[in-house]
């Protein structure tokens, strides 16, 4: 069945001519976010009846990203005819070395990359933006990445603009995202660029397109993967098992089979926090995971996560974000529930 189209109801006039936007595969990236492109790109040049996106895909084949038929066209070639833009996806990296590990297998690519750019625009997400960099195409611009990762992109890139609070940020013809999923945030940033805003409302709910949900930057510190060290990995796990009421430092020390001083000293060398604060906001982030997930009271989340008492837990909250669990709830789960609520099925449906 033909997508019915959407009619524009905006003044804004519509791009006589489709951007070409050359999707890059390379070994070693996670190409999810390039099928997603393409498919988004092709609902949305059906809904609006006419093409505002001309996808090509470039790069080398990798077995593992399973792309179909058709082959890529390579590097060399596809710079005798370069797009309008291209969208650089990322690839898996914990820690500096990962980086430094893809930047070295990915020289190639990042010469082309190097002379294919302006007046073309990169579009990256995740550790895309490191290839971006190392391209030179950041240059100057402000800048956005998986935020654990910010000191060794400031290190290694001096000349970008690293401002990593933001989950996209646009510069110039420069585009950049944050997280694995950063491809959403690209794609949604792209449909307001080009189609008045009410039709992109549109589209998005009929895609039931995700919405990001990064939750308080309070929180960072305790994230599982924000952790170089593999013992605080650990002993995140285990703090999210006990009760909030009976965790302290020497609980936790004796957990690894550590001191609780060696402990405090690992926690502050690697977080830049005292150690009681960071086990606290091991819990806290669970309550506020727990008030994203489901509408229950702050007195059932606060018995399940062994609080002293609910009151003891707002005091704890409110003093880490600055903001009430009600206010909480309104500002970060409002997104996710009504996305969870588009598709929720209902007796009879």
């Amino acid at each position: 069945m033909a997508a019915p189209q959407l009619q524009a109801r905006s003044a804004r006039s519509l791009p006589p001519e489709p951007i070409t936007v050359g999707l890059v595969l390379y070994p070693g990236c996670a190409p999810a976010g390039l099928f997603a492109a393409a498919e988004h790109f092709r609902v949305v040049n059906r809904c609006m009846g006419q093409p505002l996106f001309d996808p090509v895909w470039i790069g080398a084949r990798d077995a593992a990203s399973g792309l179909p038929a058709a082959a890529p066209l390579p590097l060399a070639t596809a710079a005798q005819a370069p797009c309008e833009a291209y969208l650089l996806p990322g690839f898996w990296a914990e820690t500096a070395v990962d980086i430094d590990v893809m930047l070295r297998r990915q020289r190639t690519l990042i010469d082309w990359l190097r002379a294919a750019a302006p007046p073309a625009g990169v579009w990256s997400y995740c550790m895309g933006v490191a290839l971006a960099a190392a391209a030179g195409q950041l240059d100057g611009r402000a800048a956005t990445a998986t935020w654990w990762l910010e000191a060794p992109l400031r290190r290694r890139f001096p000349a970008v603009r690293w401002d990593c609070r933001h989950a996209v940020l646009a510069d110039g013809p420069c585009l950049t995202a944050a997280g694995a999923n950063g491809y959403w945030a690209v794609l949604s940033q792209l449909l307001l660029s080009r189609v008045p805003p009410e039709v992109a409302a549109e589209i998005d709910q009929r895609m039931l397109m995700p919405r990001a949900n990064a939750g308080h930057p309070v929180f960072r510190p305790v994230e599982l993967f924000a952790q170089a060290d593999p013992e605080l990995r650990r002993l995140i796990g285990h703090v999210q098992q006990l009760a909030a009421s009976a965790l302290t430092v020497d609980t936790a020390a004796a957990f690894l089979a550590m001191a609780p001083r060696t402990l405090s000293r690992k926690i502050a060398q690697q977080t830049q926090i005292g150690a009681a604060e960071w086990l606290r906001l091991i819990k806290l982030r669970q309550v506020a995971q727990a008030l994203l997930a489901s509408s229950a009271p702050v007195r059932a989340i606060s018995s399940g996560l062994g609080f002293a008492d609910d009151s003891t837990l707002v005091r704890a909250f409110k003093k880490a974000t600055g903001m009430t669990t009600s206010q909480y709830r309104q500002q970060y789960g409002h997104a996710l529930h009504s996305f969870a609520g588009a598709g929720e099925l209902r007796p009879g449906s």
